[in-house]
């Protein structure tokens, strides 16, 4: 299959992928929606943060039928492989199509949440397909922790039921989704002058991946395994001195790839324990991550280091720092009900900086996990903030939005919806505080590889799944 676009769907998400929308990067993005509700007459608003909404009335015979929101985030993640040169604020994405699958060169598609970005648009402009009032929000840096979605008004709607179209699938729909917080860590110390050469080790080979959908499948993180080999140095009574630290980009993706540039005087034991590390994580992550490789490399460039008495500290604070799966559901099979991803590690200036993320459908998980954050903080020195906190969405188990979509479902496949409480965060938690009352479905599209430069589109799913929007709205009642 072919993107053929002059099919409005393909025509819309192409045009997406030439627009820069990288989270707080989005305003060129907003700015081309308010110029596309102009161009078809449509009332619109466009708040302080660059969200947006648009507005359409039902069409003949629904005019007064009750308001349907419509939602989905125009920002997208922006990663690339470590060798691909590309600027995600400057360049279009470079597109194209394989089996039936839309991708991206070395990046990410943005299929999360461009998809939902256009249908919304090819909803809008047909005055053919039947639909009751729709209010259309496109919000913002949803990706860093639901930003825009928490900054709208409850004054910008009317509607008590919404479809979103962030999560779910075409015979799927989710029911819950996880709250979150960010936490981030610093330590202050002075560098020293370094006098010698040093090494790089570099961590790359892991497939990463969303640190909500995939916390519980195991996968490696950067951050943790380069950690560990600084570890088996100091086991072996090596001193170690760190010069720079860079590992993982987003809160919300666990990391692919990191780098760490250190000092330390004994080659042949250096190179010993990290080809020891080396072993035992390739075979831990034989079955999750066969690809993952520590490349351990001569660098002169080296001028300031950490002393040795600072890099044990922080080798030590990072090794006892929690990652990946707390809890699973007991009611839920499956289902992840708490989690923490070691993001990032950068040093900025004197100051190394950490970002971990916690996610749980229940507050007190999130409580939890934030004193022990914080105790460990206290303990080894480092200063601890909280921020980007984002509601769960509760299930509900009555739901006249979800009885319609599943005979919707049923009558078009034969298939029973399948209901799917979800571990990533997603803005229905924000407008079930909102608009408590609220009636909510979810709907997407197959894709995979979300947060990843392996993300991908089924374009078959992309058609099969707006038609059963379009065709849900058409039998909203009033």
């Amino acid at each position: 299959m072919t993107m053929d676009c002059n099919e409005r769907i393909f025509y819309y998400f192409n045009e997406l992928t030439k627009i820069p929308h990288g989270s707080r990067n989005e305003k060129q993005l907003s700015d081309w929606l308010v110029q596309f509700a102009k161009d078809h007459g449509l009332r619109w608003i466009q708040d302080e943060m660059n969200n947006v909404m648009i507005y359409k009335d039902g069409t003949a015979g629904m005019e007064k039928h009750g308001a349907v929101i419509l939602q989905a985030h125009m920002d997208m993640v922006c990663e690339k492989e470590a060798d691909v040169d590309f600027d995600f604020e400057t360049q279009p994405l470079d597109t194209y199509v394989e089996d039936g699958w839309l991708m991206a060169r070395g990046t990410t598609l943005g299929a999360d949440d461009g998809v939902g970005v256009a249908m919304m648009l090819a909803l809008l402009e047909d005055d053919q397909k039947p639909h009751p009032p729709l209010e259309c929000v496109f919000t913002v840096m949803e990706e860093i922790g639901l930003n825009g979605a928490q900054g709208l008004k409850k004054e910008y709607f009317t509607a008590h039921r919404m479809i979103n179209m962030d999560c779910g699938g075409e015979d799927k729909t989710a029911v819950s989704t996880a709250g979150g917080l960010v936490c981030t860590m610093t330590r202050v110390r002075p560098q020293e002058k370094w006098d010698g050469s040093g090494w790089k080790l570099t961590v790359s080979g892991l497939k990463g991946g969303h640190s909500g959908g995939n916390i519980d499948k195991e996968l490696g993180n950067a951050n943790k395994i380069a950690i560990r080999a600084l570890r088996e140095l100091v086991k072996n009574e090596l001193e170690v001195w760190i010069a720079d630290w860079d590992g993982g980009n987003k809160d919300n993706a666990i990391p692919r790839d990191c780098w760490i540039r250190f000092a330390s005087q004994d080659s042949r034991k250096v190179r010993k324990a990290i080809e020891k590390v080396a072993a035992d994580v390739k075979a831990e992550l034989k079955a999750s991550d066969p690809e993952v490789t520590l490349t351990l490399s001569e660098d002169t460039t080296i001028e300031n280091v950490y002393s040795a008495e600072d890099s044990k500290a922080f080798i030590d604070f990072i090794t006892v720092l929690p990652n990946g799966l707390r809890a699973k559901s007991m009611a839920i099979p499956g289902l992840t009900w708490a989690s923490e991803n070691l993001a990032s590690i950068k040093r900025r200036g004197s100051s190394l900086v950490i970002t971990l993320s916690l996610r749980s459908a229940q507050k007190s998980w999130i409580e939890k996990m934030s004193d022990e954050l914080e105790i460990l903080s206290s303990l080894y020195g480092w200063t601890c903030s909280f921020d980007n906190g984002y509601p769960a969405w509760d299930y509900k188990e009555e739901s006249v939005m979800r009885q319609k979509l599943a005979e919707l479902v049923k009558e078009k496949t034969g298939k029973e919806l399948k209901l799917e409480a979800g571990h990533g965060g997603t803005e229905c938690g924000v407008f079930c505080e909102m608009i408590p009352d609220i009636d909510i479905v979810t709907m997407v599209p197959e894709a995979s590889g979300a947060h990843t430069p392996q993300e991908k589109l089924n374009l078959a799913s992309f058609q099969r799944t707006y038609a059963l929007l379009c065709e849900l709205l058409s039998r909203l009642d009033a």
